[in-house]
């Protein structure tokens, strides 16, 4: 009983500051389609379908708590169990954290002229990152008791290794090819240590978030506490993207009419 309330005390927690990243992704989704609307259809696509996502994994983890709250006050059995919105809300944050790292591999595939080696191994950790988060999502459907979630730590640890692995080579790829790049001076050289500054920076919201995530799941995974970084997952990799994304605006106006590229062909 007191496992079960540190959980739900762990959810709600997760909720709460899952809206308030929640505020920051339509902020900077309205600022993105107000900024470029002449970006191409299929970034735009892209963009809408993440945020649609994102919004739709929100509401399945509040629909989660209202269960729990409302519908299930005082039934020990449905309380101890995973609800079905939680348990779709877990598919969503493993298709965003997948899409967005396509996308970044697309990205590496442009920067890099084509190295097809680089761009393979960043999609196969993504693909085993999508694998994984799809077999944490069975083994909750097939046995969706709150104390069984340890059990499936097989899964979860091979998801959030893959994406942190995934998630380093992206930055550290990036920062390779900004700096193989670099000439030192003028705005190029500003250009490159403003893109650098950037991933890294991008980068580490979903390392600090998954790692946290690994570190309590494996050491208390009964009180829940896993739960909290785990909300926020989608949501980190989605704001992550999307300050990327909308810092092209500042990137043209570093290098101004130098003929030094266009950051928007680094996207769709």
């Amino acid at each position: 009983m007191e496992d079960t309330l540190a959980v739900l005390a762990s959810h709600f927690i997760g909720v709460i500051i899952s809206s308030m990243f929640y505020g920051f992704t339509l902020a900077q989704t309205w600022r993105y389609f107000r900024t470029y609307p002449k970006d191409r259809w299929c970034m735009k696509a892209l963009v809408a379908f993440l945020w649609t996502l994102d919004t739709a994994q929100l509401a399945l983890v509040a629909a989660s708590i209202y269960h729990y709250t409302i519908v299930w006050q005082g039934d020990i059995t449905m309380s101890s169990h995973v609800s079905k919105t939680f348990e779709a809300s877990m598919g969503i944050t493993s298709i965003i954290a997948f899409l967005v790292q396509l996308t970044y591999a697309h990205r590496i595939w442009r920067l890099s002229f084509g190295n097809i080696i680089v761009t393979f191994f960043i999609v196969l950790l993504a693909l085993a990152a999508l694998g994984s988060g799809g077999a944490m999502v069975v083994k909750t459907v097939r046995d969706p008791l709150w104390d069984s979630t340890h059990v499936s730590n097989l899964p979860a640890s091979s998801f959030y290794l893959s994406s942190m692995a995934c998630d380093f080579l992206i930055a550290a790829t990036q920062v390779y090819f900004f700096h193989k790049s670099r000439t030192g001076i003028g705005r190029l050289g500003g250009l490159i240590t403003r893109l650098t500054v950037l991933v890294v920076n991008v980068g580490l919201i979903t390392t600090v978030d998954v790692t946290l995530f690994l570190i309590l799941f494996l050491v208390c995974p009964h009180n829940g506490a896993f739960l909290v970084p785990y909300i926020l997952m989608s949501h980190c990799y989605l704001n992550s993207f999307l300050s990327v994304l909308n810092s092209r605006l500042e990137l043209r106006e570093l290098v101004d009419n130098d003929d030094v590229g266009d950051p928007d062909i680094l996207w769709c």
